[in-house]
Parts: structure tokens; sequence; C-alpha cells
């Protein structure tokens, strides 16, 4: 077997899970398995098992980073990618990504994301795994993981990655040598895999073939509203921290990436500063500053925030065209198409279901179907203009419930 996509759910809504298994079942992959680990939700998922029949299993809620160990113990294809159980993926996201994994023998494969706030679709367009291509080797992978200092989460989140699995086993050992609370993880777990499968690989590339959605809501995890939230997230990335800065030794960039890694300790104890006075919650500065081992606390700033200031939006019909994407590939036989030869998505969309799919799809202005072209209206153009979004990140403190409006795109 190719991939094992593993999707961990804890409580999320049957309709996040219905969307996020839908868009990978009805996507260009082939000779792959989805495992979903159930941490304990109470949520009855037995329609979307029913409807899409996974391997399923449900254990005793331990936290993300067991669930997603776990997920990787079950695990059977050679490479494996990890899906978070509210997001989706366009429909020719993973395959190209194994295609590539194999042909160029990468042990990491790194593909476009991009934030899903309502409607409206966004990518940062200064993200450099976005922008630019990567090929680096040996040493150089953890150096480029480090080196934006926390600024890029692109790097080390795990949902827009195919890994070999052999580098994962490999991952998830070492990571069990170190003193990490599994239980306690289920804030920036994707760190220290991330982090020990960049030591440990000996290649890793990118492509552009499609999109992940990281999908923008308040029922994240992620979303911090009391004190108790604060607490446990500080306790739980700077446990990572310090793992990370003991299990540098071998690397010939060490005293760098120890540097960039230092400098993004700080920027997370900014930015949970933020947190903790937007919320009012004064009495956890001195919690704060403990972990964190800094003398004074500083707020978050813009340049904090500024690889995500600068956006480009997909296009409020983006996943209506997708859709039809999705029906030629299910189609499968000759089909006549009219769509725009300009827009660089569709055309390598279409130059892929011909060259890899084998299907005979012929441009024709009176055609069968009909790609729309992306619409983009003025609300989503202003809320992501990079004016507005300076003006609300420096206006707006982090946290607040104004600042998670303007995150939403209201």
């Amino acid at each position: 077997m190719k991939l094992s996509l593993i999707v961990c759910a804890y409580n999320t809504p049957t309709e996040y899970l219905d969307k996020c298994l839908g868009s990978v079942y009805t996507s260009t992959l082939k000779d792959f398995e989805v495992v979903l680990v159930d941490d304990g939700s109470d949520t009855d998922y037995s329609e979307i098992l029913e409807k899409y029949h996974p391997v399923y299993v449900k254990t005793q809620n331990r936290g993300h980073l067991a669930a997603r160990t776990y997920g990787l113990m079950l695990a059977k294809g050679d490479y494996v990618a990890y899906i978070d159980s509210d997001d989706t993926v366009t429909f020719n996201y993973h395959a190209p990504m194994v295609d590539t994994a194999i042909a160029s023998g990468a042990d990491i494969v790194i593909n476009d994301w991009a934030f899903k706030t309502g409607s409206t679709l966004a990518y940062c367009e200064t993200d450099s795994t976005i922008c630019s291509d990567i090929s680096v080797e040996g040493d150089e992978i953890l150096r480029l993981y480090a080196k934006n200092q926390g600024r890029q989460h692109s790097y080390f989140v795990l949902w827009n990655k195919v890994f070999k699995r052999e580098l994962l086993l490999r991952a998830k050992a070492e990571i069990e040598k170190t003193d990490v609370i599994m239980k306690r993880q289920t804030y920036s777990e994707d760190m220290l895999i991330t982090f020990f499968a960049s030591k440990l690989a000996k290649k890793m590339v990118n492509i552009h073939t499609g999109y992940y959605f990281y999908h923008v809501h308040d029922g994240q995890t992620i979303v911090v509203d009391n004190s108790a939230k604060i607490k446990a997230q500080v306790d739980m990335v700077t446990q990572n921290f310090s793992i990370m800065l003991a299990s540098l030794e071998g690397n010939k960039y060490a005293n760098e990436i120890e540097e960039n890694i230092i400098a993004w300790r700080e920027l997370m104890s900014r930015t949970h500063y933020s947190y903790a006075k937007s919320l009012g919650e004064k009495e956890l500065c001195d919690y704060i500053k403990e972990k964190y081992g800094v003398e004074k606390l500083s707020l978050s700033t813009v340049k904090d925030t500024r690889d995500y200031i600068s956006s480009g939006l997909l296009g409020d019909n983006f996943e209506a065209i997708d859709t039809v994407l999705r029906f030629i590939y299910k189609k499968g036989r000759d089909v006549s198409v009219n769509y725009d030869k300009k827009d660089e998505y569709i055309a390598n969309s279409i130059k892929y279901l011909r060259d890899k799919c084998s299907i005979n799809v012929i441009f024709a202005k009176e055609a069968q179907l009909v790609l729309p072209k992306r619409k983009y209206s003025f609300k989503s153009k202003v809320l992501h203009s990079r004016f507005v979004i300076t003006v609300g990140m420096a206006i707006f403190p982090k946290g607040s419930k104004l600042r998670r409006m303007l995150k939403n795109k209201l």
C-alpha cells in the first residue's frame, strides 16, 4: 500500500468530519487507506463509518500526540500523511506528493495550503513553501525548519506533508526517549513530530499541485478563552522547546538552530502574554515568565505575524471549480471542457488528468462542462487587504473578540 492517511478526531462535529473524508475519498488517490483514530469522543460517528469504511479505532482520551502516534502504528502504507478532522484538501493534493516522494527519493514532501474562513480561501503569499521551490538534504532540513523562528508554521505542522512511514517511526522512537508527557499534548504536538522527522530526514522537497484547507473557526482546540487553556498551552509548548533544544547534537548547524529556536520561544512568550493580557489574566504573568525563562514580558508585534499579513485569494467559487475537476476525474473518460487556460491551478490540474489519469480532456468553447472563472467579492478583497490586516493586528489585542472576528474575516 502506498499511502496511509491518518485522521484523528476528538468530538469533531460530524459535518466537518464528513467533508474532511469526502475530500479524500473523491480525490485522485489510489492504493491508500484512511486510519481514523477516535480519541475518546462523545460524538457518534457510526454514519461516517458506514459511509466511508475507514480503518477505525476508538481509544481513551489521551491527547493529540498519543492519537497521532497510535494512528502511525496502525498505518500500513509506505508513506503517511495527516489531515485534521475539520479540514479538507483539493482533489489532486496527496497523489502527486506520493509520486514525487517515490520519484525523488525524498523522505518529506510539502504541498501548498490555505486558510478557510467562512467561504473565503486565502493563502500566505510570502510563505516560502508556497512562493518558492525547495529541495534540501541532510542537516539543511532542520536548519530550514528553524530558520523562520516559528513565523511560518508550514514547516512544523504535520498536515501539509507526506512522510516516509519509516521516518515517522524513527521520529516516534526519538520522542519516546524524551520526558514528554503525551497526555498533555493537545497543542503544538506537531512540533515534536516534525522536529525529529526533520532532524532524521535525508531529503525534503516541495510541490505546488493543490491546497490543504486549514479551517479557521471558533470550535478549534487552539482557541484560547480562559486562563486554564493559557497555562496548559504554556506547559506544552515550553516542554517541547526544552526537548528540541536538548536534541540538537550531531547537526553541523546546531548553534544557528539553537538561536532560532530560542527566538521562536520568545515569540511564543509574547503570544501567550498577549492572550493573558487580553483576557485580563494578570496573575498569569509570573507563571509565563517562569515557564519561558524571561525577565520581562512584551506584547506581540506586527512583525510576529508578518508572514500572515500578505494573503492571496483563491476566489469565492474556488471550491465549486474544484468540484467540477473532481467530477471530470470520477467520470474517467473523454470530456470536452471550457476553461480559463490562464488559470494556473486549472491548467495544471487538467494536465495531470491527461498525463497521469489518462483522461482525454478536450478544450472547446461549446463544451459539455464549463469551469467558471474565479470570482472575488468586494468583502473578501477588503478583509484580506494588507492594509486592513496590518491595522487590525496592530489595534486589536491577541485573543480579543475583535481579533478573532478579523481572523475569521467577520
